[in-house]
């Protein structure tokens, strides 16, 4: 990504960057600018919404779907960090872990077409609305990242007698063990076989 352009994408790029760097973490997933928000399967890239590279951008594309995903700062890291948890399960092949599996299931199994959400569950963290860390293992392990990346300790606290806490403490433990080391699978994509 060309850092030079305006938006909220550039300084929230800047910012997943720096927020990896403060963990010690070396992997800073390749961000490219796609239709939609994702981190393909497997490849530890990350596509973020051509719109948040411009103001003008962002305009037409309220008027035009009216809702823009991500479109402030504080929206844009909270899925740039859910989708940094995706492109670091797949840059160190984490869901291989036997660990990994028993704290969030088999990422394996099939994605629901529809899920219904526990609301009053305290098995899982809140980040994402709709209760998406309940969706799948590999969702519930990119909202976990993700809260735990966020700056700050806060989790400590927020998530004190919740089950969660252990899934909180177990990427923390997981994220330390990997402070310092390069991936295991780096990203290899040609960007134009992804349309989101």
């Amino acid at each position: 990504i060309d850092l030079r352009m305006d938006g909220v994408g550039a300084a929230c790029v800047e910012q997943i960057h720096k927020e990896l760097k403060e963990k010690s973490l070396v992997q800073m997933p390749p961000c490219h600018i796609g239709d939609e928000w994702f981190c393909p399967e497997g490849c530890a890239a990350i596509f973020i919404p051509f719109y948040l590279f411009g103001d003008r951008l962002r305009k037409l594309e309220r008027k035009m779907v009216l809702e823009v995903e991500g479109g402030t700062r504080a929206e844009c890291m909270q899925l740039l960090r859910h989708e940094a948890g995706h492109a670091y399960s797949y840059a160190y092949r984490l869901q291989r872990r036997r660990k990994w599996q028993r704290h969030f299931g088999l990422a394996s199994q099939e994605y629901p077409e529809t899920y219904r959400p526990r609301q009053h569950s305290r098995s899982f963290v809140i980040h994402l609305d709709d209760w998406y860390a309940q969706a799948h293992p590999d969702e519930d392990f990119a909202e976990t990242f993700a809260v735990w990346l966020a700056p700050g300790d806060e989790w400590r606290v927020r998530y004190q007698g919740w089950p969660a806490l252990r899934k909180l403490g177990y990427v923390d433990e997981l994220m330390r063990s990997l402070a310092g080391k390069p991936p295991v699978a780096p990203p290899r994509l040609r960007v134009g076989e992804y349309n989101g």
